[in-house]
């Protein structure tokens, strides 16, 4: 269960992980322990249909853990218990912590901090909107525009696209063009009659829905607003964020290569096989290495980033994209040693290949976070239009 991503995958690198021993690990324990729990009560294994039948669950996953007390929790620990979640499930990327809801706790005016912090630390969701139909790598391209109006308020317009968490967000925090010109960002009420959404079919990550968000002129007070430099605080927050999401990949894929040992030493114990190929062996032997390595250089990329270190974007973009793609590429190879049995739809490998797959896209496009780490190696990235930045998981 949970336990085994902490014993068999983080114990081992304790020291490194946690250098200034900033983690309570009975605590993750207990979270881990408490994560089984909540499956327990609202499964949300391989087998059970997409939508809302799974994100009511993991929405009930959700608030059994907040009401536990792990709704906010530091960033040293958020990152492990990403690890932990991902090893059961990647839909469970959002079981616990603030997620998006950070940037109101970063950002927000006191006012709003007080309406959305006690709700979000209760289990409700956040959603973020950025990307619009040219794509998510563009930002500087935003079309999405606030109109001001004699109220003093300002209204929204505009279409996003491939919203995550589209039905079960209780509020967004959209990305815009305020009336100066500017990237702004505000947060914006999901019970909004102006909001109209269109839920789409993903291919993987369908834990929560996903599809377009459109606004029509949703009105966006003083105190809604975040910040006018939205450009800034988008490259801060996913400096962190991206961090969560690989740590959450590494542990899906590390429940794999479990899976994948368990199965093959039955499998030699009970003599369906004589041995254990060599081939298999370095698969095994590789794949473990490549995860172990990317989950260090992901743990540093999370502490420059909650540093405010001048290098937390180049780290954070290509321990992302690096991470992901090792996921990807060990659960790709080691699924197969599961034989027929590894390409059952039931199977958690399999839907964990198709989530990683998402991944690759969601967040940033690996390669084009490749490519704007590769750029801050020549020159620090200045302009807006330099920015990388996606939205999705």
């Amino acid at each position: 269960m949970s336990g085994a991503a902490i014993e068999s995958w983080l114990e081992p690198l304790r020291a490194v992980l946690d250098p200034a021993d900033e983690v309570c690990w009975p605590r993750l324990r207990d979270f881990a322990d408490c994560l089984d729990s909540a499956l327990g009560r609202y499964p949300v294994g391989a087998d059970l249909p997409a939508g809302p039948p799974r994100s009511g669950r993991l929405l009930e996953v959700r608030a059994v853990l907040a009401a536990a007390g792990f709704a906010d929790n530091s960033p040293a620990f958020q990152l492990l218990a990403q690890f932990v979640a991902g090893y059961r499930d990647i839909d469970l990327r959002d079981a616990t912590g603030l997620g998006h809801g950070d940037l109101i706790r970063r950002h927000g005016t006191e006012r709003t901090r007080r309406r959305w912090l006690p709700r979000l630390r209760a289990g409700a969701l956040a959603g973020i909107a950025i990307t619009e139909p040219h794509g998510g790598s563009q930002v500087a391209r935003t079309s999405t525009r606030a109109m001001a109006d004699q109220a003093g308020t300002w209204l929204l317009t505009g279409r996003k696209t491939w919203i995550s968490r589209l039905t079960e967000a209780e509020l967004f925090v959209v990305f815009f063009r305020a009336p100066h010109g500017r990237l702004a960002a505000a947060v914006v009420d999901a019970a909004d009659p102006g909001l109209h959404r269109r839920t789409l079919s993903p291919a993987g990550l369908a834990g929560w829905t996903w599809g377009v968000l459109d606004l029509d002129q949703v009105p966006v007070h003083p105190h809604d607003v975040l910040s006018q430099d939205g450009m800034a605080m988008l490259r801060g927050h996913f400096a962190v964020y991206r961090s969560l999401v690989t740590a959450t990949a590494l542990g899906a894929a590390a429940a794999v290569f479990d899976t994948v040992t368990t199965n093959l030493a039955d499998r030699r114990a009970d003599g369906r096989i004589a041995r254990i190929r060599d081939s298999s062996l370095v698969s095994l032997g590789r794949g473990h290495a490549r995860l172990v390595t990317a989950l260090l250089g992901t743990a540093t990329a999370s502490r420059l980033a909650v540093a405010g270190d001048e290098r937390a974007e180049l780290w954070g973009c290509a321990m992302k994209a690096h991470g992901v793609d090792t996921a990807h590429r060990v659960v790709a190879e080691l699924a197969v040693l599961l034989g027929a049995a590894g390409f059952q739809v039931s199977c958690q490998a399999v839907k964990t290949s198709r989530d990683l797959s998402g991944l690759l896209y969601a967040d940033g496009i690996h390669d084009t976070l490749y490519r704007t780490a590769g750029k801050q190696h020549i020159r620090p990235a200045t302009r807006e239009s330099e920015g990388a930045l996606a939205a999705g998981a």
